[in-house]
């Protein structure tokens, strides 16, 4: 191998040089044009050997035979279908896709023998090499040895079969993201329904856990069960499945919620910069995925979240720079309901002032814990005043409004409140008149709030009346980002008692000015002579008219609109009384309260 290619195959991993494709390719009439992906994942640090081993391999004598098989005759060589080469392969292994067909459950599973062998069809075909059991069914496209190759080694230890023709090839490299786990002697005290399944929840109702680093056996049948006297308690419906990617200075671990599953995000920081616990709450069960990372990571993290696919990216920087082998391990525990009561110590880092008696409240968790709070959950503050205790609910609105409100993809750590000071509010007159570096104590976020509401709208109408407004700021971030069904039209109808009370004003007119979807409309209720905008009460006429605007020869009618309410009390129960008259019912609306 050259230099220059030694150089290139070392610099493997995003932003860096992409290795030369004459070095990547496993040959084959249908892989003449490959295309280099824009990121290149941590196999390619031993591409090189892949390359050797599977596309043309020197014998001792001189000769060379061609082979791609896993296990088969390094003479039956076939042709593959475009998109099929070695570098498809590895795309497809980072694209999130399960190629075991066992989710967060694969990796470290133990396999016998007689459960071996019950894999080898075509359409479910695993195989062992050197002790470790990988689920090939999805890699049979792309194998230059052939289908019926590779069926060879389908349902048993093809171990001998590999080395026949290939002992040199890095099959752990290509076949890491299949690695199903072990292969193990039959153990008579192994439960194999607690492998898959996860250990059944005792009836005092203790949680049950999951450890993906357990060792179990797959051929015998469970122990006998007494038959309980109530109904055993739920499965979680699905873990979360779990992936990462890893560039030289950082390594980014992927965790696939459901879809508008909305979920609380906790990251405790690292123990001895190398474990680190993550926190899933949502649909009602929490997910606690415990990992110990393969080298020493820094912190914080950064966290990205897509709402609409689930997906949540948590990226953390490596304390020495260079590839890893693996990511760590993975121990997965959930229970029905998590423990989200209790209070959490945060300290005020950033404080502005948005109008005469409304302030923008930035806090940090003493701790060190990163939170992510939920599109429409709130939280509660607590305090205490002449040796009484208060607290007051508030939801968090978006970091940006300090700076310049748009849309971003990487969420802040940290909960920043709005909170309007009240001259009687004893809960908002505490929390404003705090300095910066003082503390408070503030509740993990609650609601129940569902976010699938918005699935499958795309024309959004909000109702906020003074303060109300704060639900509907993330909300409306959220609303203009969505990628796979877009918003189309979005229409703030804002309530305010005078021009001085409107909060954000300028702010918004920004976000409207950079967003045609976006519109914003102010309606005062105690305008002055010089207020040439929309003046009056929340009514059914003013919903109508805005809505009437927007859909006016288009194919939109009044049951594609979706309307979010928020303001005082009384504020909501006139708005819910309002949209029933232009026939807008619960079913097309969502009123914050709390």
């Amino acid at each position: 191998m050259s230099d220059k290619l030694k150089s290139d195959l070392k610099s493997g991993g995003k932003g860096t040089k992409t290795p030369r494709l004459s070095a990547l390719l496993v040959g084959g009439a249908g892989n003449s044009k490959p295309t280099v992906p824009a990121f290149v994942p941590p196999v390619l640090r031993e591409v090189g050997k892949l390359a050797a081993g599977v596309a043309s391999v020197s014998t001792s004598n001189g000769k060379s035979l061609s082979s791609g098989s896993a296990t088969g005759n390094p003479r039956n060589k076939v042709a593959l279908q475009p998109g099929h080469s070695l570098m498809d392969w590895i795309r497809l292994g980072t694209s999130g896709k399960d190629l075991t067909g066992l989710g967060s459950r694969a990796g470290n599973l133990s396999i016998t023998k007689q459960e071996l062998a019950k894999h080898n069809k075509r359409n479910d075909a695993w195989l062992a090499i050197r002790g470790k059991v990988y689920n090939v069914t999805e890699y049979f496209p792309f194998h230059p040895g052939g289908v019926e190759e590779l069926m060879r080694g389908a349902g048993i230890d093809a171990t001998n079969l590999f080395d026949e023709v290939h002992p040199w090839v890095n099959y752990e490299q290509i076949l890491q993201k299949c690695l199903i786990g072990k292969l193990v002697a039959i153990d008579p005290s192994i439960d194999a329904e607690t492998l898959f399944f996860g250990e059944k929840q005792s009836l005092s109702g203790k949680s049950n856990r999951i450890e993906v680093s357990s060792v179990k056996s797959l051929d015998l049948p469970p122990p006998p069960i007494p038959k309980p006297k109530q109904s055993p308690p739920e499965q979680p419906a699905a873990l979360p499945r779990f992936d990462w990617i890893q560039q030289l200075n950082c390594i980014t671990l992927i965790f696939y919620t459901k879809a508008f599953s909305n979920p609380i995000i906790e990251v405790n920081p690292p123990v001895d910069d190398q474990n680190v616990t993550v926190t899933l709450r949502y649909d009602g069960q929490t997910f606690e995925n415990e990992l110990a990372f393969y080298n020493k990571i820094r912190w914080p993290c950064d966290i990205r979240l897509r709402v609409e696919s689930g997906k949540v990216e948590l990226v953390f920087r490596k304390y020495f720079t260079g590839l890893w082998e693996n990511y760590g391990l993975l121990k997965q525990n959930f229970s029905q309901s998590g423990n989200n009561q209790g209070k959490c110590q945060y300290v005020l880092k950033r404080k502005t002032e948005v109008n005469y008696n409304t302030w923008l409240l930035k806090f940090d968790r003493v701790d060190g814990k990163r939170i992510i709070v939920p599109i429409g959950k709130h939280v509660r503050v607590f305090g205490s005043v002449d040796g009484q205790d208060i607290s007051k609910s508030y939801t968090p609105v978006p970091e940006s409004l300090f700076d310049t409100f748009l849309p971003h993809s990487e969420l802040k750590d940290g909960i920043t409140l709005m909170v309007k000071r009240y001259p009687d509010g004893r809960m908002s007159r505490f929390v404003t008149s705090k300095d910066i570096d003082e503390s408070v104590e503030i509740s993990k976020p609650l609601g129940n709030f569902d976010l699938n509401v918005v699935e499958k709208r795309e024309i959004f109408v909000l109702l906020a009346g003074g303060t109300g407004i704060t639900p509907m700021l993330n909300l409306i971030i959220f609303l203009l980002e969505r990628r796979i069904k877009k918003c189309q039209f979005l229409h703030l109808l804002f309530f305010n008692r005078t021009e001085r009370d409107i909060l954000f004003r300028s702010k918004l007119e920004d976000l409207q000015k950079s967003d045609e979807r976006f519109r914003v409309n102010n309606i005062l209720s105690e305008s002055s002579d010089s207020w040439d905008g929309l003046k009056g009460r929340i009514n059914a006429i003013l919903i109508d008219n805005t809505i009437q605007e927007y859909i006016k020869d288009t194919g939109y009618t009044i049951k594609d609109i979706y309307c979010f309410v928020c303001g005082p009390p009384k504020f909501n129960e006139v708005a819910i009384s309002e949209l029933k008259k232009i026939h807008i019912g619960r079913d097309q609306s969502h009123v914050f309260e709390g």
